[in-house]
């Protein structure tokens, strides 16, 4: 958990509250997608994470993905904004309750090699191939298609 969000709960308990957060979809050249395994539940999923005091959105998850896989994301697209209750509302192994107002990216422009730097958060991350996203939880699957509506609409996915 990171400072901001220690703060807020530090004052709310495991109370629900509303959180910034991106997400984003990174593709190889092989059109493989990134993924990532967390350590605190065992699922997999796509990078993300929470907005922190001080940064922007952009920056937010190029530290994300950068703590989270090792890789430098260099070019990013907003493709959509979800913040549908239903799918964006996360009840965490400890109680914690949040929901998120995610902006979605997507980004085939990155440099380095996969590194694992927090693994106390994550336990692996590696490119799959894309099919992949069907067995992703639903607020990140949903993000595939958003990237779908941006590609055929040039416009980004509201949720």
């Amino acid at each position: 958990m990171k400072n901001y969000i220690k703060k807020i709960r530090s004052k709310i308990g495991q109370e629900s509250f509303i959180h910034p957060a991106a997400r984003i979809i990174v593709e190889n050249e092989q059109q493989e997608i990134l993924i990532i395994e967390r350590v605190d539940n065992g699922n997999v999923g796509i990078p993300a994470g929470a907005l922190e005091e001080g940064e922007t959105i952009e920056q937010c998850i190029i530290r994300e993905v950068q703590e989270e896989t090792g890789i430098k994301i260099l070019d990013l697209e907003v493709i959509g904004i979800s913040s549908k209750p239903t799918t964006e509302y996360v009840e965490y192994p400890n109680g914690d309750k949040i929901q998120y107002f995610t902006v979605e990216f997507y980004s085939n422009s990155w440099e380095g090699n996969i590194h694992i730097h927090d693994k106390n958060e994550v336990k692996s991350a590696k490119f799959v191939h894309r099919e992949y996203a069907k067995q992703l939880p639903k607020n990140e699957a949903s993000t595939f298609d958003s990237l779908e509506y941006y590609r055929a609409n040039r416009k980004i996915r509201l949720t």
